[in-house]
């Protein structure tokens, strides 16, 4: 059973995907009532009523599909989870340091699958993205990942830990990803 914060965060997510779906269902009956009333207007008014609706159904049609994909992943990070941190504040290496009244505060799901930071996603280990290397110090936890091509590094603060969580940390992502932590001191 999902926790009550996961269950908020995928909320948001199938939110987005539910509404995604209303559009492109009426955008599809919009279409079909264009089409069946075609016969009752002029044939050049019937042509651009329908090109606009038809374009903006499959944009629509496009984002939901997005949508939906993002909502599995987001099940499939949170059912999986090795580490869940509460709260979490996000820096950016690749960015200039976040000043502290900057940074994020959100709780964040690790996976195999990925990362679901609130309603964000970075995924791996799917789609040529792979978990590279992992670094877990005493109030962080660094995570490269990417293509052969392109490489990122996320660093997500947490509160600091006592040792033998530490090693617990370290085992599960060992056993889960196959990817040894380097603990810093």
């Amino acid at each position: 059973m999902l926790a009550e914060r996961e269950k908020i965060y995928l909320k948001a997510i199938r939110q987005r995907n539910y509404s995604l779906a209303v559009f492109t269902g009426l955008g599809i009956i919009i279409s079909v009532l264009i089409l069946a009333c075609g016969m009752f207007m002029p044939k050049s008014q019937t042509h651009m009523l329908l090109t606009v609706s038809v374009s903006a159904t499959g944009c629509t049609a496009g984002l939901w599909l997005r949508e939906y994909r993002k909502l599995k992943t987001a099940r499939l990070i949170v059912e999986n989870q090795i580490l869940h941190i509460r709260p979490a504040v996000i820096s950016d290496s690749a960015g200039d340091a976040e000043k502290p009244e900057d940074a994020e505060n959100i709780e964040m799901f690790v996976s195999y699958f990925g990362i679901l930071l609130g309603t964000k996603i970075i995924k791996f280990n799917q789609d040529g993205i792979r978990l590279k290397a992992v670094e877990i110090g005493r109030d962080f936890i660094s995570l490269t990942y990417g293509t052969d091509k392109r490489m990122q590094n996320t660093r997500l603060l947490r509160v600091a830990i006592d040792n033998g969580e530490l090693e617990k940390i370290v085992e599960r992502f060992r056993f889960e990803t196959g990817i040894v932590p380097v603990i810093i001191n």
